[in-house]
């Protein structure tokens, strides 16, 4: 369920972000601090970024900031930061304006969450509204809204 994955105090509203690699210490951040992972997972994601490339921008606007657990989680848990000016990844990859951090501790548990992600973010009028949203309660309140309309579809 996503209410046990996010936590509203690992969502952050920004105004901008310089570089690629502070946008993955931003989104972090709230992880860290919260015992979900160990700062050497940020660290893991862009050593890999700059030896495959962004391979977590899932598509214009959305990165899926992630590597393996093995790289630094120690609990199961998701952090959100929202950028209002667009960050450019490497390799000419698509701006991105949602840096959704998962943190998972094996290759299934979160499978779930990702597909509440998914089907979420393939409709650009709730990527759009999610853009458009100024606080964390704000975006808290729309991935809970999100989520409960898609179990009731179920």
């Amino acid at each position: 369920m996503l209410s046990d994955m996010l936590k509203l105090e690992n969502i952050q509203v920004v105004d901008h972000i310089d570089a690629w690699q502070d946008a993955i210490h931003v989104c972090l951040k709230p992880l860290e601090d919260g015992g979900y992972v160990e700062p050497r997972y940020a660290e893991a994601i862009i050593e890999t970024t700059k030896e495959l490339g962004p391979y977590y921008v899932i598509g214009e606007d959305i990165a899926l900031v992630h590597a393996r657990a093995e790289q630094g989680v120690l609990k199961r848990q998701l952090s959100v930061a929202l950028v209002k000016k667009p960050v450019q990844f490497p390799e000419d990859s698509f701006p991105v304006r949602i840096l959704i951090g998962l943190a998972a501790t094996d290759p299934n548990s979160h499978l779930d969450i990702m597909q509440l992600l998914v089907s979420i973010f393939v409709d650009e009028e709730k990527v759009q509204a999610m853009i458009a949203c100024n606080s964390p309660e704000e975006i808290y309140n729309f991935f809970l809204t999100e989520a409960q309309s898609i179990e009731q579809k179920e």
